[in-house]
Order: C-alpha cells, then structure tokens, then sequence
C-alpha cells in the first residue's frame, strides 16, 4: 500500500515574515495617506492665503479709482462734490500718508465717492503685521473709525506715488500743489509670499 502525500503547512517563521510584510506594507500605505491629506491641507490653506490677498487687493483698487480730488472755489476753499472744506489738515487733503496714531505702521488716508454717503473718508493702516481698512462716517478724520481687518501676517508695507514720472516716498509732498498723484504705489512685503508690488493709476 502506498502512502498518501504529506501535507506540508506554514512554519513559525514563514508565518512571522509574512506578518512583517504586511506590518510594513501598512506602514508605507499609512505613510502614503497621511501625506496626502497633508498635501491637500496645504494647498487649502494656499489657496485660502491667496483669495485673502486678492481680496486685499481689490478693496485697495476700488477704493483709490473713486478717490476725490478737492478742487479750488471762487474763494479759495477746497471742495469737492459740493461738499465744503473745513480748516482741519485732514478734511483739506484728498490724501495723507502717516503713520499710525498707535505707533504702529504707515497710514494712507483719502477721500473716496462713496455710493450712500458721498465724499467719506477711507484708510489703511498696518499694525502689528495685520492690515486693517479704515472708514470714517464723513470726510474729516474725527472720532475713531470703523475698523476691519484685511489681511494678517504682513511683514511690511509701503505707500509711493507717481508724480510726473518721479517717484515721492511721501504724500502730499512740500513743493507740489497736485492735490492728488499720477499713481499709487503699494508694496506689500509677506513672509509666506514675498513682496507684491501694485500700481494703481489714478488719472
């Protein structure tokens, strides 16, 4: 009588490296997951980052297009739509670069159109790497005005104007009675994006 064929199973060890392929097949598939759901996490916050800055942006631009520039009246007093001028500095000058009243960093003020309120005075200012947008309820600088922040984590900010084909660091400048620039020129340094230059045009 023959004898039926034995029948051969897993040994211990067969076993115990068949368990550690799996073990680090799951590893690397783990691994592979987690990368990428922190590669979509980051390209979100990228993408958020970027609207935020067009945002910016684009409420910088469509406040210095409806800029007003006060013009001369019969007596000399400075007008603009209709509205009278006022013998503070701040309601007489379309616009005004300083610095911000808390130490922070610099201030641009101007008067803008405003589609409910006339002539009211707008603003942006810098202050503790944040970008905050100013509003005031007319056109003079009085009282505190409604703040809202644009845009965090900004390292630096820079205000130039246009005047004549010359650059001017500061505006309005000592020998000039241009009551506004050719064009503003904003440069915003940002640490994650680097330094965005714009220029807007205002004539």
């Amino acid at each position: 009588m023959t004898r039926p064929p034995r029948q051969r199973g897993l040994t211990l060890v067969e076993l115990m490296v068949a368990l550690a392929i799996f073990a680090i097949l799951g590893v690397l598939s783990y691994r592979a997951l987690a990368e990428v759901a922190t590669s979509r996490s980051r390209l979100e916050e990228n993408f958020d980052r970027w609207r935020a800055i067009a945002r910016s942006m684009q409420r910088i631009d469509t406040d210095l297009l409806q800029v007003v520039a006060p013009s001369r009246s019969g007596d000399g007093s400075a007008t603009d739509s209709g509205v009278p001028a006022t013998s503070t500095p701040a309601a007489s000058a379309a616009m005004i670069l300083g610095r911000a009243a808390s130490g922070g960093g610099p201030e641009l003020q101007f008067l803008r159109l405003d589609d409910t309120r006339g002539v009211r005075r707008v603003g942006y200012r810098l202050v503790d790497g944040r970008l905050d947008w100013l509003r005031w309820s007319g056109r003079e600088a009085i009282g505190e005005p409604a703040v809202e922040p644009l845009l965090g984590n900004v390292r630096g900010l820079r205000w130039r104007f246009l005047l004549n084909n010359n650059r001017v660091d500061a505006w309005p400048p000592g020998d000039s009675r241009s009551t506004l620039p050719d064009a503003v020129i904003l440069e915003l340094d940002l640490p994650d994006a680097g330094t965005i230059t714009r220029l807007i045009a205002l004539r």
